[in-house]
Formats: C-alpha cells, sequence, structure tokens
C-alpha cells in the first residue's frame, strides 16, 4: 500500500478520526488516554463485523491482530491496516519486525516502549487528543523549522563543538569537507542507537546531532530526555534522511524529483520499502546511475563535494546548522 489513508472508527460511546501517513505509526500514552478503547473498537469489530455497533470507514480493510498465532493471522491479512495492542509480548522481537516487513499493510501500534527493532519515523509518534466523544491523534514530537525537535517552542541553539551523525559513510564525509579546518568536529554515532550511547559518554561537550528522521523513532523518547538534562548542550535536528537532503537541494537534475518531493508518500510502496529513509536512497542511486553526479552510500563522489554543492545541500536546513565557520 501506499499513500494517506484517512480512517473513522466509531461506536455509540466513541468515535475517532485519524489519517495515517506511512507504513508504522505508533501511538503512545499513559493508561485511560484512549489507545485501549480504539484498539478494542477495532477488535471487536474483526470479531463480528457489523454485529459488534463498530463502525468503520477506511478506503481498506481494517484489522486488530487478536490471534495468539499472530504469524497465522498476519500471513492472510493483506492490503490492511492492522491494529497491535500494547500488550502483545511478540512486539519488541526481531522475529515480529521481520514478519511485517514482508508485507503490504499499514500498522497502528498501540505502545508506551520504544520499538528498536523497527524503522519508523520520528513524525508518525503520536498521542490522543480528546474532547467529549471525539478522538484524534496528535504528534507527540513537534518539529521546529531546519527540521529541528526540542523540548521548548523557541529554543535557542546550543553552541556545538562536535557535528554527531549516525552515518559512517557519504553523509559524514560531507560534513568533514564542510567543515574541514574549523573548529568543529565531525563524528559518526555508527548507529541511530549508538547517538544516545555517544551522548550519554561525552554530554559534556555541546553537539550537534544531525540523524535520518524517517527512521529515528524508537531513539527519540531517550534522546529528548537527555537533551532536557542538558538543555545548552544538544541540537537535534532530523531531516528525513542525507539523500533527502540532496534530493532537496536542487542539484540533482532529475526529471519529476520536485513532484516527487511535494508528496513522497504516494510514490512509496510499503512492501518495496519499509521506511522512507530506505525509499530516498534507492531513489537517487537510481537516478543518478552512469551520470556525472552519481550517488554511492558508502563513498561521497566528488560532485557532492564541491564547495557550492555542499552548501546547497546544507541550505536545506541551514538557519539550525552548527555555528557558521
Amino acid at each position: 500500500m501506499k499513500g494517506r489513508i484517512d480512517i473513522r472508527v466509531s461506536n455509540n460511546r466513541a468515535r475517532f478520526r485519524f489519517t495515517l501517513e506511512r507504513n508504522i505509526t505508533v501511538v503512545r500514552g499513559d493508561s485511560g488516554t484512549g489507545k485501549t478503547t480504539l484498539y478494542d473498537m477495532v477488535a471487536e469489530y474483526t470479531r463480528l463485523g457489523e454485529d459488534s455497533g463498530v463502525q468503520v470507514s477506511a478506503p481498506c480493510p481494517c484489522v486488530a491482530l487478536v490471534d495468539m498465532d499472530w504469524q497465522n493471522q498476519l500471513s492472510h491479512t493483506k492490503g490492511s491496516v492492522v491494529f497491535i495492542d500494547e500488550g502483545a509480548h511478540y512486539l519488541a522481537s526481531r522475529e515480529f519486525a521481520a514478519a511485517i516487513q514482508q508485507t503490504d499493510n499499514y500498522y497502528v501500534i498501540f505502545n508506551r516502549e520504544n520499538l528498536h527493532e523497527l524503522p519508523y519515523s520520528v513524525e508518525e509518534i503520536y498521542q490522543i487528543k480528546t474532547s467529549n466523544r471525539y478522538h484524534t491523534f496528535e504528534k507527540l514530537y513537534r518539529r521546529h523549522d531546519g527540521y529541528v525537535y526540542s523540548n521548548g517552542s523557541n529554543r535557542r541553539r546550543a553552541s556545538a563543538s562536535v557535528l554527531l551523525t549516525e552515518d559512517s559513510g557519504a553523509g559524514l564525509q560531507l560534513y568533514q569537507h564542510l567543515y574541514e579546518g574549523t573548529p568543529l568536529r565531525c563524528e559518526s554515532a555508527g548507529s541511530n542507537s549508538g547517538i544516545f550511547s555517544w551522548l550519554q559518554e561525552n554530554h559534556q561537550e555541546g553537539v550537534f546531532v544531525i540523524a535520518d528522521g524517517a527512521a529515528f523513532g524508537a531513539e527519540m523518547d531517550r534522546v529528548m530526555k537527555l537533551q532536557r538534562q542538558y538543555p545548552d548542550r544538544i541540537n537535534i535536528c532530523l531531516p528525513e534522511s542525507f539523500e533527502w537532503l540532496i534530493l532537496q537541494s536542487g542539484i540533482v537534475p532529475i526529471d519529476g524529483v520536485q513532484e516527487m518531493l511535494n508528496d513522497p508518500g504516494q510514490q512509496i510502496e510499503s512492501a518495496e520499502f519499509f521506511s522512507w529513509e530506505r525509499f530516498f536512497t534507492n531513489y537517487l542511486v537510481q537516478h543518478s546511475a552512469g551520470t556525472y553526479y552519481a550517488y554511492s552510500k558508502s563513498t561521497l563522489h566528488d560532485f557532492y563535494t564541491v564547495r557550492e554543492n555542499m552548501e546547497k545541500i546544507v541550505a536545506v536546513i541551514v538557519g539550525n546548522m552548527p555555528n557558521d565557520y
């Protein structure tokens, strides 16, 4: 499946209305916020259909994963929105992560904990907003200009001596070229989970974190807690991905790229690309192959280290990049 999916779920006591943007949506919140109510309504509809008293309006089937033998139910579920309760014992397992990546479904996962086996976006983590009987999804993390996330609404940028990225290939190479000869040190944490470990060990330094927002969802909670603890030392910048920055910069003359960027979800088939980060990488690699701007994720082509091109790439987030050396 691909694209946005508008869903309404209601009975005589509660009405939920929300839109899914990507294949993984995580809904968090304490007890009593409506998560269990929504899941139970979909579960009743899954078991009894219209006899449940629940009405579901959506352009595709909506089902709750209710069987103890979840693998069997999942293997027979295609082209659907699948709702999963936070009590499911298998949620954090590698087995579950591998299984759903082989499907074309969208997933709504109710869970208070972070799911480190799944590459989900910081943009698709929600809490439920309630007004009487009416319930909607509200983004848990607010994005500010330049793809910066912070615990305050107008947080002043912290001074940075280190630029930290999870990328150990092309992205790191570009930042090292860009800041060569300046006091700013560019380092790789090696992975999304490595960013938290690095920040824990080096919280005395001012750091500007730049990572792929499209796959950073599971790390967001604990990294934001560290930022709350050290507000004058940690900046968090999460564009979709490094390849997305390149595509947004306009330096690669690919036909139709702006149309794609205006609404990427309409082109990203979930069965083929489990995260948007994977799609943007594939898109850039495929559309630049055999050209003077051929892109490789591991080694940066000289075209991308031309000063003018580097500046155009970081201009997408330039208002929030580290000190303007």
